[in-house]
């Protein structure tokens, strides 16, 4: 996990131990990130990443991460998997 200024780079290979201190490090800090990029070539070793990172977008919509926006990822342990990102309030 790299911090540089409103953005941060983590890697897609955190195991569960490390998403859990990235979730604490991140939850508090949330309104000064702008954006979280992910370093290339990383292999999604866990599915709470992902959950995760759908839910830091829900809490913060303007937050932008690349990554979501793509809506596809392959991984060994999971296969190839795709998911929707919705980034539009609702309005009633």
């Amino acid at each position: 996990m790299e911090f540089d200024g409103d953005a941060l780079t983590i890697d897609l290979s955190m195991s569960k131990e490390e998403i859990k201190e990235f979730e604490a490090f991140v939850r508090p800090r949330i309104d000064y990130i702008d954006r979280i990029e992910i370093v290339d070539g990383g292999i999604l070793k866990s599915s709470a990443l992902l959950a995760l990172l759908m839910s830091l977008k829900k809490t913060r919509r303007e937050l932008i991460i690349p990554f979501l926006e793509k809506g596809v990822t392959v991984s060994p342990a999971y296969g190839t998997i795709h998911w929707i990102c919705h980034d539009k309030t609702r309005t009633s």
